[in-house]
């Protein structure tokens, strides 16, 4: 008998990686890069390929959410229903959980830290990815994770190597410079590891080479111009998600750029942690969901405002009101053990849900008659996304909730 496998998913916006809870204990972890289409075979395919170094029945699966599809913006919450859709429903997966992935990289970062005792205290998770650059504060008491603030902007590893790219001055790669680069970074990446840190530092070192991509030197100079703008931008992430809070002791990096040795060198200079930020590596995230679904560690949902819908009908001659909750870790609300219709008659007027017992209107556009489905997608950002889905199928429409406003200030 295999007895039971874990299993857990990141799919990122370049690789996918998949983590299994291999024999004794070991994780099986695989990693591909991320198809623009037929994301439903390239998954299947990859959970067989860990299957089949990870036999047994699959227990449960644990999917993590990377932040940047939390805003609360329409484009977010669409990443995000893309992937539910293909898991859920074109693979038919069973006992799904979902989770941001800043949990999981704490997770990970208490399992590899110094600071892996229950009482470790927060930790701040710093994660630069292809696209993204994102910080959160996770409070990590007893074994119960909870995520208290996020931040995210545009920025990471592809503006990066596009800035390189605009600066290198060499003759054109048959390869193309992206495939080079990478392959430099691989073979220098001791070299970089040392120059960089010491040229952030001291300017006089900026001319030494750092890469070599054919006959030519890209500098340190070179790659910190290039820096600077992620640099910012990671500034900005880490002061809103501490939010004036003071630093904590544990500062965890992850993501495909989180590598790159400035990463670390900025957190120093603006947080004096004592001791040096742990580098996990764009593993992170899924290593720390499968710890999660292994039963190591429990997320606790964050702190988010009630949201209802208020469904209104006449009974007995009066106006009868019943609030109908929508429960973001729920795919659509239930009413009586059915799922909750809401009828679109023609242009679709404004309406109101409630948040916190506050009315807010929700101004969705215009929408093809029929009964449609209602579901509530968290936001770490505002209440929610309200989804209003076609009961007969198609595209559903996203509709982000306002944070309701005092009267004084409407």
């Amino acid at each position: 008998m295999t007895g039971w496998v874990a299993v857990a998913l990141d799919v990122g916006s370049a690789m996918t990686r998949l983590a299994l809870s291999g024999p004794g204990g070991a994780p099986v972890v695989a990693s591909r890069p991320t198809p623009g289409t037929g994301l439903a075979v390239f998954l299947s395919k990859l959970l067989e390929a860990g299957r089949a170094k990870a036999p047994g029945a699959i227990s449960g699966m644990t999917v993590t959410v990377p932040e940047a599809w939390l805003d609360g913006t329409a484009e977010g919450v669409r990443a995000y229903e893309r992937l539910r859709r293909t898991v859920l429903e074109e693979l038919g997966w069973p006992r799904v959980t979902w989770l941001g992935q800043a949990a999981c990289v704490a997770a990970e970062a208490l399992h590899r830290g110094p600071a892996r005792r229950p009482d470790a205290g927060p930790v701040l998770v710093c994660d630069l990815g292809a696209r993204t650059v994102g910080a959160a504060l996770c409070d990590t008491g007893g074994r119960t994770l909870r995520v208290t603030s996020v931040a995210v902007a545009e920025g990471g590893g592809t503006a990066f190597d596009t800035a390189v790219a605009a600066s290198y001055t060499g003759p054109p790669p048959a390869a193309g410079f992206s495939a080079l680069f990478d392959g430099a970074r691989t073979r220098h990446g001791r070299r970089a590891a040392v120059v960089l840190p010491r040229a952030w530092t001291h300017p006089r070192y900026r001319e030494a080479p750092v890469y070599r991509i054919g006959d030519t030197d890209i500098t340190a100079g070179t790659l910190i111009t290039a820096f600077s703008s992620t640099a910012a931008t990671l500034k900005d992430v880490v002061a809103r998600a501490l939010s004036g809070a003071a630093p904590p002791a544990t500062i965890a990096v992850a993501g495909r750029f989180g590598v790159f040795p400035l990463v670390s060198r900025v957190l120093l200079d603006e947080l004096s942690p004592p001791e040096p930020p742990l580098v996990l590596g764009p593993a992170a995230a899924v290593r720390g969901a499968l710890r999660i679904a292994s039963g190591g560690l429990s997320v606790a949902e964050p702190a988010r405002p009630a949201v209802t819908l208020p469904l209104y009908r006449i009974k007995h001659g009066l106006m009868e009101v019943r609030e109908v909750p929508l429960d973001p870790s729920a795919d659509f609300a239930v009413q009586d053990g059915y799922p909750m219709l809401v009828e679109v008659t023609g242009t679709t007027a404004p309406f109101d849900v409630r948040v916190d017992g506050r009315d807010v209107t929700v101004r969705p556009p215009d929408l093809p008659p029929g009964p449609y489905r209602v579901g509530l997608r968290p936001s770490h950002a505002r209440p929610g996304v309200l989804v209003l889905a076609p009961a007969a199928g198609g595209e559903p429409c996203h509709c982000p909730i306002d944070p309701p406003m005092d009267r004084e200030a409407r």
